[in-house]
């Protein structure tokens, strides 16, 4: 007994801890009026100048250092609506597991399941500039190439705004204290598509992937297998077919994989809205990390 109340009294510290930081009260664990209010100005601006000479916008959330232990990475991919190059709050309002009760900048999370938060902005320099790139994509013909079984096939040259964000997470992880075994991956739609890509370029890179709603390319499977992840869809889906993220969980359960699918009867956006809502989503993610 004396023990448990040892460590509520030390959660309770450090709670009230990170509270103080960022000025929320002491008694409040979460509130949606502090986050709308708050959450603008703990996602620091900021653009990264890439070698592909592209000007990357993106937002980074800096949590409590404590004892200068290294904490994991979390990175969003937002969808094809987003892209621009303002750096705005719509790049992470539809991020479930920043504007909900599960989000991760409360103190409450913070003390919990500290971490830094990237969200990177996607160009709108070209019609087809995306977070993923496929054979087919050109500004002329942005969609060619798209399957409507829900697959691709992924194009040898990255796009721009994905070369960039890889380029910048390593660029993040020689200057923050980060756990190079828990850097996390998830995207929505077109971040959905992101996040398949991101994982078969850089399979050493992360320790699990959340990908909603996107098109994936199933060649990458031998790529990815390592990898754990969970698969969001709707069989509503009248953007991005259902049949792409069934064809990827059968092969990549095939493989033996980490694999997890969750699908709803639901359409596009309102898969979004349900998946970060999954109390056991942020425990999942959490409990990865590269062998």
């Amino acid at each position: 007994m004396k023990i448990k109340l040892l460590a509520s009294a030390i959660l309770l510290c450090l709670i009230f801890a990170f509270n103080s930081k960022i000025g929320l009260k002491e008694n409040t664990f979460f509130d949606e009026k502090w986050i709308l209010k708050n959450v603008d100005s703990l996602f620091v601006k900021n653009t990264y100048k890439a070698a592909n000479d592209l000007e990357l916008p993106y937002r980074l959330f800096s949590p409590n250092k404590r004892h200068n232990q290294k904490i994991p990475l979390v990175v969003f991919l937002h969808g094809r609506g987003e892209r621009g190059v303002e750096n705005g709050e719509r790049i992470y309002r539809n991020a479930g597991f920043i504007m909900n009760k599960n989000s991760l900048i409360t103190a409450q999370s913070q003390a919990k399941y500290p971490c830094y938060i990237l969200v990177p902005q996607c160009s709108n320099k070209t019609n087809n500039e995306e977070w993923a790139k496929w054979v087919g994509n050109s500004p002329e013909t942005p969609f060619k190439g798209l399957g409507k079984n829900g697959s691709y096939m992924m194009n040898p040259i990255p796009s721009e705004s994905g070369e960039a964000t890889l380029e910048l997470i390593e660029k993040l992880i020689s200057e923050k204290s980060i756990d190079t075994s828990r850097i996390y991956i998830t995207g929505l739609s077109m971040g959905g598509f992101g996040t398949w890509e991101f994982i078969a370029r850089k399979p050493d890179l992360f320790a699990a992937a959340i990908p909603m709603a996107g098109y994936s390319d199933p060649n990458q499977t031998k790529n990815i297998k390592k990898i754990p992840i969970w698969i969001f869809h709707g069989n509503k889906d009248k953007w991005n077919p259902v049949e792409g993220s069934r064809n990827m969980y059968s092969k990549l359960t095939e493989a033996n994989a980490d694999v997890k699918y969750t699908e709803y009867n639901l359409g596009h956006g309102d898969t979004f809205k349900e998946a970060f809502k999954e109390q056991d989503l942020i425990p999942w993610m959490f409990s990865k990390s590269k062998k």
